[in-house]
């Protein structure tokens, strides 16, 4: 079967997350077949640009990286006037994570949902990066499609360079519990990712266990803050951001990573990038017993997690890392995670997946186009809502 022509529609930039899944989802077309478009200044701009370029360059099929604007309404809009199928990838039910969050919500809420509604009823295809997300959909008349979140190529990293990390950061001699993601506040719940391990550390102050943050955001300066209430700044360091390329070796740092998931709707459907990407890296892992981390990741790696805010879980955390630090015999099952991660969340495998998929679509609605299509020449004129 001929592979189709898919223009790739992207909320970020060309370094992006969402741009490295869009590369290596799309890695097996021929680099002809294949036009990937970034945002790049307000959403208006972006979707004139993108609307353009569709115009210009009209493939057999789009493919929109998150239920996000302008993309996910340029999509639709093509796909009822011109009728251009395309296909939905998203990791999270935003309105839902919305309400519950307390981000993007207020005013922007009705928004959210015309959005995401009119995304999920337009699409050829809706792509999910989480079984339960399958589920959800599924009970609402949806088909979905499974690819997972994938990994970096986990390049050999020389033991040197993260003998070298670790002491930049004073981490000689520690037993690091670290994790990787976005630091947004919320301000329904009051927390920020990374609050659980911040609140385990005073449980922990009699061994030598320091903790690791990777990211940065709106919600640091509050970890910051609470570090200082519990006095356990000193045994608390930011890297920051860091290029994609040097997760692999700031991931090593780490004797155990964390994922935290609250057990709601919005934590159950989700993967999170950070699991496959702790379990390509070789990291003992602790996550809440929540979504996809159950259906990855051996029992000993599950902690219970109840509600949204579990206020005992930093508790149990805090027991389950004491535990290692005492045995860390027990760390050595992270041995068997790259061996999963390579079956269940690598790009060679999610490619293959990504382009049956794609080649299918494509062919089920390509339609003759020597046949004028009387809505060609309309115009998308866009909403710029708020930034």
């Amino acid at each position: 079967m001929k592979p189709p022509t898919v223009t790739l529609l992207v909320h970020g930039g060309p370094r992006s997350i969402e741009a490295i899944r869009a590369a290596g989802l799309s890695r097996r077309l021929p680099a002809a077949n294949v036009r990937t478009l970034f945002r790049e200044g307000s959403r208006l701009a972006t979707a004139r640009r993108w609307h353009a370029d569709l115009r210009a360059h009209r493939p057999d099929l789009l493919y929109v990286l998150n239920t996000a604007l302008p993309g996910a309404l340029l999509a639709a809009w093509w796909s009822r006037i011109h009728r251009l199928p395309y296909l939905l990838d998203t990791g999270d039910v935003i309105l839902e994570m919305a309400r519950r969050s307390g981000i993007g919500a207020g005013w922007r809420l009705p928004i959210l949902a015309f959005t995401e509604r009119t995304a999920w009823r337009n699409a050829a295809g809706i792509v999910v990066r989480g079984t339960r997300h399958r589920e959800y959909l599924g009970q609402r008349g949806l088909n979905a499609t499974l690819i997972r979140d994938g990994y970096a190529e986990q390049q050999d990293v020389p033991p040197d360079a993260v003998a070298s990390l670790r002491r930049r950061h004073g981490l000689e001699g520690r037993f690091v519990v670290g994790l990787m993601g976005s630091l947004v506040f919320s301000p329904r719940l009051g927390i920020c990712y990374g609050w659980d391990l911040v609140r385990a550390l005073p449980r922990l102050a009699d061994l030598p266990v320091t903790a690791v943050v990777i990211g940065d955001g709106n919600g640091r300066e509050w970890l910051e803050t609470e570090a200082r209430r519990l006095g356990v700044s000193d045994r608390l360091v930011f890297t920051g951001r860091i290029p994609y390329a040097e997760v692999p070796t700031y991931l090593r740092l780490f004797d155990v990573a964390l994922s935290t998931q609250t057990n709601n709707l919005p934590g159950q459907v989700r993967t999170t990038g950070k699991v496959p990407e702790y379990m390509a890296a070789g990291r003992f892992v602790l996550a809440s017993r929540v979504g996809e981390a159950e259906l990855l990741l051996p029992p000993e790696m599950l902690v219970d997690y109840a509600g949204e805010v579990d206020a005992a879980y930093p508790d149990r955390l805090a027991a389950r890392v004491r535990e290692l630090v005492a045995d860390p015999t027990r760390l050595a099952l992270r041995e068997r995670l790259p061996g999963v991660a390579a079956a269940r969340c690598s790009y060679d495998v999610l490619s293959r997946q990504w382009l049956e998929l794609v080649t299918a679509t494509a062919a089920a609605h390509r339609h003759d186009r020597s046949v004028p299509d009387p809505s060609h020449d309309r115009e998308f004129h866009g909403d710029d809502h708020a930034e």
